[in-house]
């Protein structure tokens, strides 16, 4: 007898499964599903962006929701214009607006073009759990979105879930991928990262929570602080394209731009580190002040002057000179 052969959607809704054949299969899904965000996300597919608190995640999300509204490049990647929804459920409805205006004002939008382009659903005060959510999202025909921005994870989660339960995040992610198919639509998550230094992790493993939460997504994107103030490295890995080259991103309040410096992720200063920066900003104090009373002093004078030992002496003056503090050829 042969196989009846089921749509993936249609499989969402039927207790019983059956096998495709690979025939069929391949002449059914010829090509992937169309770029969203071209090299990073897919329709119907979900996405992660994670980053710490108040890093600025929230601003990236309207920076992506409002370049797929305009069909604008969103930092390098380019986009394919569609309606976006955002589902925020953290700020109250006046300052989700007044982040809209100042985000659209600060690309420079022309709202009477693409201001209907945008809807948004604000939940703060009458939260539904991701479960729930269903019956707000049953109203929207299919293919209406493009884009749902869901902001943010964590006040989604049904009572009594935690985070950290690789089962429960599972189920959690299971249902967003029934949403992304039932309405053709690339879902993108904001969450948080945990706590502590970010900057010897893999890309998978910054994000709070069971490790399900960066497995279960198709793509996920993760900021981590960069060298230089307001700056930030972009990583991604996705499931259906090769994973883009970290980049640098600076947030000049309320955009996030490209730029062309080096991704370098910021360590964070250990307490030895600390220490020994005194330690060598005292040393480097005792050796201007010595050489500014007798200038010309030989190293083991100088050693003697600042009562320190000769690897240390020799450390700050070879940091002195190249910092051009001091003059090398006084040194004998």
């Amino acid at each position: 007898m042969a196989t009846s052969i089921i749509h993936n959607s249609d499989a969402l809704s039927n207790d019983i499964l059956a096998p495709i054949k690979m025939g069929a299969m391949l002449d059914k899904y010829p090509r992937l599903d169309p770029p969203l965000v071209d090299g990073l996300l897919r329709q119907r597919e979900v996405a992660n962006i994670i980053a710490a608190p108040k890093l600025g995640k929230s601003f990236l999300a309207l920076n992506l929701a409002w370049c797929v509204a305009t069909g604008r490049p969103w930092l390098g990647f380019a986009t394919e214009q569609h309606r976006v929804l955002v589902i925020d459920n953290e700020l109250r409805p006046c300052t989700l607006a007044s982040r809209h205006r100042a985000v659209a004002d600060a690309m420079q939008i022309d709202m009477r073009l693409h201001g209907d382009f945008i809807d948004s659903l604000c939940l703060r005060g009458r939260l539904c759990d991701i479960h729930k959510l269903e019956a707000h999202l049953n109203t929207i025909p299919p293919e209406h979105y493009g884009l749902i921005v869901l902001d943010a994870l964590y006040r989604t989660l049904p009572a009594g879930t935690s985070e950290n339960d690789n089962a429960a995040m599972t189920a959690i992610f299971n249902k967003l991928d029934q949403y992304a198919e039932m309405l053709g639509s690339a879902i993108v998550i904001i969450h948080h990262s945990s706590k502590g230094e970010q900057v010897g992790k893999g890309v998978t493993d910054v994000g709070a929570g069971a490790g399900s939460i960066s497995r279960a997504a198709d793509t996920h994107l993760i900021l981590r602080p960069h060298e230089e103030p307001q700056h930030a490295v972009l990583e991604a890995v996705t499931r259906s394209f090769r994973a883009p080259k970290p980049v640098t991103v600076k947030f000049d309040w309320p955009v996030w731009q490209s730029t062309e410096l080096e991704p370098v992720v910021r360590r964070k200063e250990s307490i030895g580190d600390v220490k020994q920066a005194r330690l060598d900003k005292e040393v480097d104090e005792r050796i201007i002040q010595a050489l500014a009373n007798n200038r010309r002093q030989t190293k083991s004078q100088l050693r003697a002057a600042v009562g320190m030992g000769e690897a240390r002496v020799a450390r700050s003056l070879a940091r002195l000179v190249s910092e051009r503090k001091i003059e090398g050829k006084n040194l004998r």
